[in-house]
């Protein structure tokens, strides 16, 4: 069997009077962190991290946990940097989702969620005492926050933990099966530390939610006095995963379980808090674990790069009808060229993302940002997988293509680390002010870059005034979660096109060229508004339309081609892009095991 090699690397193409190559756009895109960023993508050459296709439920479990063993041998990934440089520990989780979705949230459960509540939720002695433990995988972690009977309202959560100052310790109950933590990642095979979330109960008065970081297996594997844990099943994908549900009977803690950054009790059984409110304390808990939000997002986005890379490779190397490429179609460009634009500007506003969690300067703005854009990029990523998908007919299907393989394992994105609709309407609670006035008309006519980014900005202004006229967010949630949509997609915009001006000159016509398709085509997915609204009229429409059309053309390349370069920008290496079909069109079985077994 031969495989054709994609002699593209570094390529240039000429728009238009400039030349763009690939490598450039690597490292305009992948400017921060590079070295790190090269040594994990090298380290991920080792053979257990290639695609295995063909094994049991309890063997890709198995190979899951080895992966994150070796992993933790590469000294990557660090829980200390949670504190000390958030940016290096994104830079050290990003290159996952490239490998396979179960180890990315295998190590985001454990160093993400187990080991940032640990780090931003304890102090220097619950520090000192697990962190070292779980950068080297010696003591596996998980993390319990959904319940049966609660997901959304963590603030609902009915396991209880009471203080027993005659002990000097809590009492941890499951009160019923609607507080049993369900869909806890690692906690069914291999899983021994966990950090918990339980109402706490100091001297008879209730003190809110609170979390404590405690064994549930020994070093031996075996069960902790009081912990019961079920396996939950085979999930739609993401098998990789060991999750299960825990309930507590009586599990008695020692005081220092409490991770005790926002709350603690003193040696004489008093209760302390610098919040008062217990709203507000919890609110400061989960605020400070906004990483987990940033992580999916970026993942979301990853995987976006890797549909598209191998669908753009396809569609521009098979023919049809002829020697007609079908990359070269007008209804295949519509599909891929807007992802790959969506995919540009995701990822450089979550470049800015990731610079406001290391800087930790502004709590609120990061909060707002990393939830619309969890939902955003994982809504974009269900979407735009789609389409990939689609575009490589059926071949898209088989599982050695990856794109099949990451719409089922990352479907839960859109509804873990929060349901990206009740994301959505925290957004609005956060970015709703008094004071707001009616927004003056606007018409858009030429679909410049000025008309655009006014057209977006109109629509998030608007919705905002009519939310605040309504009152009621509840009965108005429809509108709450479109005008979340539309705060994403402004800011994501014009972040777009300040990133056009920061540019290397060689890069600024392509991407202004992306940056005008992402927002041409967010007017095009919100036309009713806009027709509504009378900033287009019908002719409007019908030039916004033609314009999406000819953006899409000049962006994709007569056959598709300048996609390929585009793609090439994202710098995924080729031993990650083990898809046959973006090597040749016609090789689709690179294991002869399983063709054999076909």
């Amino acid at each position: 069997m031969t495989t054709k090699v994609w002699a593209i690397r570094a390529a240039e193409v000429d728009r238009g009077g400039s030349a763009v190559s690939s490598q450039e756009l690597s490292k305009y895109l992948n400017r921060e962190y590079v070295e790190m960023r090269e040594a994990i993508l090298e380290y991920l050459k080792h053979d257990l991290f290639k695609p295995k296709y063909d094994l049991s439920f309890y063997e890709f479990r198995d190979l899951t946990q080895e992966r994150l063993k070796h992993l933790a041998k590469g000294n990557f990934i660090s829980c200390f940097d949670h504190i000390n440089n958030p940016g290096r520990f994104f830079a050290g989780m990003e290159a996952l989702t490239y490998v396979d979705y179960s180890i990315t949230i295998k190590c985001g459960v454990h160093y993400t969620l187990a080991g940032g509540a640990i780090a931003l939720l304890g102090t220097r002695k619950h520090h000192n005492k697990y962190l070292p433990l779980l950068d080297s995988g010696k003591l596996p972690g998980c993390f319990a926050m959904t319940e049966l009977g609660h997901g959304s309202n963590v603030m609902g959560i009915e396991t209880t933990a009471v203080y027993d100052h005659a002990r000097k310790s809590f009492v941890l109950n499951t009160g019923s099966d609607l507080a049993s933590k369900v869909w806890i990642g690692g906690a069914s095979q291999y899983g021994r530390l966990c950090t918990v979330f339980a109402q706490l109960t100091v001297g008879g008065d209730y003190k809110g939610v609170h979390v404590f970081v405690m064994r549930i297996r020994d070093d031996e594997g075996k069960l902790c006095k009081g912990v019961r844990i079920e396996e939950m099943g085979h999930k739609m994908g993401m098998n990789g995963v060991d999750n299960g549900r825990i309930w507590f009977n009586n599990v008695v803690l020692d005081r220092d379980s409490l991770l005790d950054r926002y709350a603690s009790i003193d040696e004489q059984g008093i209760y302390h808090s610098p919040i008062k409110s217990i709203p507000a304390r919890f609110g400061a808990m989960v605020g400070a674990l906004s990483t987990g939000r940033v992580c999916i997002a970026q993942s979301a986005v990853d995987a976006c790069k890797l549909g598209l890379t191998i669908a753009c490779r396809y569609s521009s190397d098979r023919p049809q009808f002829g020697k007609r490429k079908i990359g070269s179609y007008l209804t295949h460009k519509r599909r891929l060229a807007p992802g790959v634009a969506q995919t540009y500007a995701l990822h450089l506003i979550m470049i800015q993302l990731k610079g406001l969690v290391n800087d930790r300067h502004d709590p609120k703005k990061i909060h707002n940002l990393s939830s619309g854009l969890k939902a955003a990029a994982t809504w974009t990523r269900v979407d735009v997988l789609q389409k990939c998908r689609e575009c490589c007919g059926g071949m898209g299907l088989l599982s050695e293509n990856q794109i099949g393989g990451m719409i089922v394992d990352m479907n839960v994105d859109v509804t873990f680390e929060g349901d990206n609709t009740v994301l959505m309407q925290q957004v609005v609670k956060g970015i709703l002010t008094k004071g707001i006035t009616k927004p003056e008309p606007i018409q858009v006519r030429n679909y410049s870059t000025e008309e655009l980014l006014q057209a977006l900005k109109y629509r998030e202004d608007v919705l905002k005034y009519r939310l605040l006229q309504l009152g009621d967010l509840d009965a108005n949630q429809d509108t709450c979660v479109d005008l979340g949509w539309a705060y994403a997609d402004y800011l994501t915009a014009e972040n777009f096109f300040k990133e056009v001006q920061r540019a290397p000159p060689a890069l600024r016509d392509t991407l202004e060229e992306l940056a005008v398709l992402f927002a041409l085509e967010k007017m095009e997915r919100n036309a009713v508004f806009y027709v509504c609204d009378g900033v287009i009229d019908a002719d409007g429409l019908e030039k916004l339309r033609q314009r999406v059309n000819d953006q899409c053309n000049v962006v994709s390349g007569a056959d598709g081609e300048h996609l390929n370069i585009l793609c090439e920008g994202f710098g995924i290496p080729e031993h990650l892009i083990t898809a046959p079909i973006a090597k040749g069109w016609r090789d689709f079985h690179t294991s002869p095991e399983i063709g054999a077994k076909m």
